[in-house]
């Protein structure tokens, strides 16, 4: 079993504060010096595909559209990436709904990924200002409220995808940008 695997497992099964990076070790078959070159903490190895994610919806950056407002061009970038979570029965789509289901459970994991929101924030706020002649404050809303909309849109995926095995991400996110601006 991969560690990021077993560390997905254990928290399922016992939760992030009762689980140890030495069970985690021991359940992915490695010792914990192994699990510490790979991770520096046991939550970031349970979010291992969390950051995946963010990476797909940061490939497109450099690609924005300048011919349209920051906020549209970044949230046609997001939708592009996740194309990739089309399909919701393939490995991709179903690592990331696992994940964000423990993260809707486990404070210590929305904790990381809120204090990782701000460095991915600043890199957006940067991309954005090398593309567009715009005002910081302009630059600043558009991150924040595309990053809403897709925030939104993910957590409702994941609730719907419990009662509704079609749930998908990519129309999940495009009804979630029609929405915002109703």
């Amino acid at each position: 079993m991969e560690i990021s695997e077993a560390a997905l497992t254990l928290f399922e099964s016992k939760g992030v504060e009762a689980t140890t990076v030495g069970e985690i070790a021991q359940a992915a078959g490695v010792s914990q010096r192994t699990f510490f070159r790979y991770f520096a903490t046991k939550e970031e190895a349970a979010l291992r595909d969390h950051w995946a994610f963010e990476a797909i919806l940061g490939a497109g950056l450099d690609r924005l559209d300048s011919d349209v407002s920051p906020r549209l061009a970044l949230e046609a970038s997001f939708a592009a990436a996740l194309t990739v979570y089309s399909d919701s029965s393939s490995i991709a789509c179903q690592r990331l709904l696992r994940v964000n289901r423990i993260i809707k459970k486990e404070p210590t994991l929305r904790a990381v990924l809120a204090r990782a929101s701000v460095a991915r924030n600043a890199t957006l706020v940067d991309a954005v200002s090398k593309r567009f002649d715009c005002s910081e404050l302009q630059i600043r809303l558009a991150v924040d409220v595309s990053i809403a909309v897709l925030r939104a849109a993910l957590e409702t995926w994941v609730d719907r995808s419990s009662t509704d095995e079609a749930a998908n991400l990519p129309e999940t996110y495009s009804l979630a940008r029609t929405l915002a601006y109703k």
